[in-house]
């Protein structure tokens, strides 16, 4: 029996705009983040999306992008540690472009998308992947023929990503990962996962839109 998930990741944060990474530590929604999320609910409604459950992450900028999309209280979202971003460890707060490899740009030092770089007080790539693909299919074994709606980060949807294109933890994704955009898929077992739509963001510009108003 099919799992369907809508998977939504996070409005944008102050570190986001920053580009400082920021794994577990708990950063609210910047304006722009809270507008993205309200341009999520207005896709849900657009979309006349009917969910059996919201879950997220239990970081605030999940939980919080999951209460404004749904227009739901806080005791309605169902939040779940195993859901949070990848954990950085001592690197939460650094420049990302410092120690992640990016084509065309000065390398590194240190690299944290190679898989088994060990980090300090935090998890490794592979961890970090094990997790992810673990929570996601626990998540499909317990509500098991629902439609859900999980509100995560960048780094768990690249997992999902990954795993619904059979892509290893070293390849290039074609498309960035955007605040606030929307992706479909289902789980039938641990080794049957489907993409049905990917990365979809247009409901994202009309709120950008209106911030500049």
């Amino acid at each position: 029996m099919k799992t369907e998930i809508w998977l939504i990741r996070h409005g944008e944060t102050d570190w986001n705009a920053q580009q400082r990474l920021q794994g577990w530590a708990d950063i609210p929604l910047n304006e722009i983040g809270k507008a993205q999320a309200l341009a999520v609910r207005r896709y849900v409604q657009t979309q006349q999306l009917q969910v059996d459950h919201v879950l997220s992450s239990d970081l605030c900028r999940a939980a919080e992008t999951a209460q404004i999309a749904f227009d739901l209280p806080t005791t309605a979202i169902t939040r779940y540690s195993s859901l949070r971003e990848r954990n950085y460890g001592v690197y939460e707060g650094e420049l990302w472009q410092k120690l992640i490899e990016v084509d065309g740009r000065n390398q590194p030092t240190l690299n944290l998308r190679q898989p088994n770089q060990d980090i300090p007080n935090g998890e490794s790539l592979t961890v970090f992947n094990e997790r992810i693909l673990r929570a996601f299919n626990d998540l499909a074994a317990r509500y098991q023929g629902k439609r859900l709606a999980v509100v995560a980060h960048g780094g768990v949807i690249d997992i999902v990503w990954r795993q619904l294109h059979q892509a290893d933890l070293l390849s290039q994704r074609p498309n960035p990962i955007l605040n606030a955009s929307v992706n479909q898929f289902t789980i039938e077992s641990d080794s049957l996962w489907q993409v049905i739509k990917w990365a979809q963001h247009d409901h994202l510009t009309d709120a950008l839109d209106e911030l500049k108003i």
